[in-house]
């Protein structure tokens, strides 16, 4: 018997990235950009580790969890989620009611809020920048960009460069 492998995100992504403007109303598209790359690569590669380990009960490695799952592109400046980036652009993450609402939604899992604000609280420490220079050492990133600008980057690569170098 094959055990089917199937993939499930937490959260939309947007909803991510309003809860990020919760923590930080006045992040920079770089900042945001590169925290949700790192959230997810991190995010993905711990949890799918006590997946793997069994951590979870009744754990089988048949249900691999996203922080969110969102097309993360291969640009200039590192790993971007296209989506993200435009809604950015045109203000769509500054209506209060909806980072309200990320808030609520994200505070429902304890466990995985307080990673979030864990892990940003460190992103947040690194200047846009060297967050740059940081993505730019990824295999995946280097993979995809080497293809073209814009090249959709392999989630399941990410998340398992992150488990071999850093879980």
């Amino acid at each position: 018997m094959t055990t089917h492998q199937t993939t499930e995100a937490l959260f939309d992504v947007n909803t991510i990235a309003r809860y990020l403007y919760s923590l930080k109303p006045n992040i920079s598209p770089l900042k945001l950009q590169k925290s949700l790359y790192f959230l997810f690569a991190f995010h993905g590669a711990v949890y799918r580790n006590k997946e793997e380990e069994g951590v979870f009960e009744g754990s089988s490695g048949a249900t691999t969890r996203y922080l969110f799952d969102a097309e993360i592109q291969a640009w200039k400046y590192g790993p971007v989620i296209p989506e993200v980036y435009f809604a950015q652009r045109d203000g769509e993450y500054e209506d209060k009611d909806k980072i309200k609402a990320a808030i609520d939604e994200v505070s429902v899992n304890d466990e995985v809020k307080e990673f979030i604000n864990e892990m940003f609280e460190q992103i947040d420490g690194v200047t846009d920048f060297k967050l740059v220079d940081r993505s730019h050492r990824d295999d995946a990133w280097q993979r995809a960009y080497a293809v073209e600008q814009s090249t959709e980057m392999d989630k399941e690569a990410i998340i398992q460069e992150y488990i071999e170098k850093y879980v």
